[in-house]
């Protein structure tokens, strides 16, 4: 049985589509998809990364801000959401992280949030563009371009990136055809 868009699974004869009503699920059967799945918050405010403390962090929703800013849940963290920022942090302080750069253990005195493409534009802090740095590599790297710093670093950081585009393509139905 293939997936299709978050909650809806294909099957030879009918779409199952799961419906939230809390605290219980229904489902409801229908025989074809719509032809466009708008996007959801969720598929596009979510990290890249998938090791730990990364996958910990979930979308809880867009904040009534007017820049519409995603807030997340932590795994294993009472309270919240929170910015991506503070989500890292607390994600950290629970399932503890290694330096994106070098793989070294980082401690609560050691770790340092970077900005992988650095804090230009007008979402400096998409969750995408956090990775948990040591102090030593964060200062090494300071306003270089990731694949400048450290290539295979780079190559692994874009890839996750360029996976995470190529799901949203196709649930947005695009063909994925990118080189």
């Amino acid at each position: 049985m293939g997936r299709t868009p978050r909650g809806v699974k294909r099957s030879p004869t009918k779409i199952l589509r799961l419906i939230a009503i809390s605290p219980y699920m229904t489902v409801e059967a229908t025989d074809k998809l719509p032809e466009e799945t708008p996007e959801k918050p969720e598929d596009a405010a979510r990290p890249c990364l998938d090791g730990m403390p990364y996958r910990a962090i979930v979308f809880a929703r867009l904040h009534s801000n007017e820049a519409k800013t995603p807030l997340y849940w932590v795994g294993g963290v009472a309270g919240g959401p929170w910015s991506a920022i503070n989500s890292l942090k607390k994600a950290v302080a629970v399932h503890g992280a290694t330096c994106f750069y070098c793989s070294t253990g980082l401690a609560k005195d050691t770790v340092t949030i970077d900005h992988v493409e650095g804090q230009i534009g007008e979402i400096p802090n998409a969750i995408q563009n956090l990775v948990l740095a040591c102090k030593p590599c964060n200062a090494k790297k300071g306003h270089l371009p990731i694949d400048a710093f450290k290539p295979e670093a780079g190559r692994e950081w874009l890839q996750a990136l360029h996976t995470q585009i190529e799901e949203r393509l196709r649930k947005l139905g695009a063909q994925t055809k990118i080189k």
